[in-house]
């Protein structure tokens, strides 16, 4: 079941979210490919911050806990957070699985942009502060931004 809900997370506490990602401390690595299915031929990259993979990976893992519970996670498979560059022309991505059993997704977009996350059915618009709760082993797409210096969201794959 797809669900979106606008002014997802307290203000306050998404403004801290915001301030430690946005901040010149919060490490990012890059990957030369957006997921499985792209070309590796393509020239779209994006960066990334592990929080959790089988264990926490970021220091940073215990200031996401109150989001956590706040979705209701059972148990973790992964957590990440995404920066997606600006792009001249808006690019979609190859569609792809997060993982190939059944799973809850989440994705708490970060900041207002033209990007969008493309779902069997819909377009969600990258809206701050928005929540998209999804079956993420069914495809779905990314999108780079053209209005923006680079879409951000927060993407969580739990049971």
């Amino acid at each position: 079941m797809t669900k979106i809900v606008d002014n997802f997370l307290d203000i306050n506490y998404f403004n801290k979210i915001k301030e430690l990602v946005f901040g010149d401390n919060f490490s990012w690595y890059y990957n030369p490919q957006v997921n499985q299915d792209q070309s590796k031929d393509s020239l779209n990259f994006y960066m990334t911050h592990l929080i959790f993979a089988e264990r926490p990976n970021s220091e940073h893992f215990d200031f996401f806990k109150p989001l956590f519970d706040k979705i209701g996670v059972k148990q973790l498979i992964r957590v990440k957070i995404n920066l997606y560059p600006r792009s001249e022309t808006l690019s979609v991505n190859a569609p792809h699985v997060d993982f190939n059993y059944t799973h809850k997704g989440f994705i708490l977009y970060l900041n207002t942009c033209d990007g969008y996350t493309v779902l069997k059915d819909r377009k969600v618009e990258s809206i701050e502060n928005r929540a998209l709760f999804f079956d993420s082993s069914i495809p779905h797409s990314s999108t780079t931004c053209t209005n923006v210096t680079a879409r951000f969201n927060m993407n969580i794959n739990y049971i």
